[in-house]
């Protein structure tokens, strides 16, 4: 049996697992074809076009590539701010407060040791240490 999607457009609602499953889809991939691809199990893609999961910055990046659509479709808050570069993010937010990183960190409740490395892009942050820095500091998000 063999089915035919007609893809007229982009679907209203756009959010990362919409826009992943639209064109996985529309590139005529089955979910284990795009898993296997992408070196996870199907059962994790699933979760990511269900929004059980959020989509992890790398496998986004990895996932556009194959499906050659730009990456931002697939991003999320936390992946556009790794995107953006966060290091710069963070030091131009942390400026803009007028703060060393000592201050900046400890407002935040995070290590200071930690967040230098984070600014000085040795060490990525964590989903939710971007989530602590955003209750802090909204005006990281991008």
């Amino acid at each position: 049996m063999h089915f035919q999607f007609c893809f007229e457009g982009v679907p209203a609602k756009q959010t990362p697992a919409v826009m992943l499953r639209y064109y996985r889809q529309h590139k005529g991939l089955t979910t284990r074809q795009l898993a296997e691809s992408v070196g996870i199990v199907p059962a994790t893609l699933l979760m990511y076009e269900r929004e059980k999961f959020p989509i992890p910055y790398q496998t986004a990046v990895t996932f556009a590539d194959i499906l050659e659509i730009d990456r931002n479709l697939l991003f999320d808050d936390f992946a556009r701010f790794m995107d953006y570069p966060y290091s710069d993010r963070l030091r131009e937010v942390r400026k803009a407060y007028g703060l060393n990183q000592t201050d900046f960190a400890k407002k935040a409740n995070i290590c200071y040791s930690i967040y230098a490395k984070w600014e000085t892009a040795v060490r990525q942050p964590s989903r939710k240490m971007y989530e602590q820095l955003v209750t802090t500091y909204s005006e990281i998000k991008i």
